[in-house]
């Protein structure tokens, strides 16, 4: 009886566990003066509406400039970077707005690194950057990766060069 006692309230007790990300710029590939790099670690539900959103921008841009896409292939690249763009701003505010205060800590800004997000509850986060120089956008989102926070020792994440 004792033991159950104590089990429960020691279960009361106890912490979560939560996870820490950091993520830093590579070796010589860090920010120039006057770039900022926003990021935006997403819970696996926003990760599967940040997909959608750009599948969806992708498909609408292919239905209204296929011909255009014809004659320059290449000019669906700066379309794709578009649709990464509009869904990156996309995800940051439904973020702000489903959780309030609580996705500050989910997204970080600045014009160097280290970023460091503390307290994650254990699961997979899909991690995105944008960076802009001088508040304009260089690139669309310049990195993705898919992180798993699977207990409480730090994940370490190289920023490289973009991959869009």
């Amino acid at each position: 009886m004792l033991a159950t006692v104590l089990s429960v309230l020691l279960g009361f007790f106890q912490a979560t566990p939560t996870g820490t990300v950091i993520a830093v710029p590579k070796a010589g590939e860090g920010l120039r003066p006057g770039q900022t790099i926003r990021i935006v670690l997403l819970p696996s539900k926003y990760t599967e509406i940040w997909n959608k959103q750009v599948q969806t921008r992708l498909d609408n841009y292919w239905e209204i400039y296929k011909p255009e896409f014809a004659v320059h292939k290449e000019r669906f690249l700066e379309f794709e970077r578009m649709a990464q763009l509009e869904s990156f701003r996309y995800i940051a505010s439904n973020l702000r707005r489903d959780l309030g205060d609580s996705a500050s800590r989910l997204m970080a800004e600045s014009g160097a690194g280290p970023f460091e997000f503390r307290g994650l509850p254990l699961g997979t986060y899909q991690f995105l950057a944008e960076i802009s120089t001088n508040g304009q956008q260089l690139h669309a989102v310049i990195w993705s990766k898919s992180v798993d926070v699977r207990n409480e020792v730090p994940i370490f994440i190289e920023i490289g060069k973009p991959v869009s």
